[in-house]
């Protein structure tokens, strides 16, 4: 049985929108109609913990170099 082809998180479109409190985010876009929709699904997922963690462990840093300032 072929695996099936792997989605990544740039192969899905990108699109810039304003946040509430007026920063602005990128959102991965993923076509409900689309016949790959459970894997562009997880794509996008994917990058999106990819992202909060990174920007997790940068609060982290800064708040752990603040303190031993």
């Amino acid at each position: 049985m072929p695996k099936p082809k792997q989605i990544r998180p740039s192969d899905l479109p990108t699109k810039r929108v304003q946040a509430p409190d007026g920063s602005m985010i990128q959102m991965k876009v993923v076509q409900a109609n689309s016949a790959t929709f459970a894997l562009d699904m997880l794509a996008a997922f994917r990058s999106n913990v990819r992202r909060i963690k990174t920007e997790q462990r940068k609060r982290a840093r800064a708040q752990q170099d603040a303190a031993q300032a």
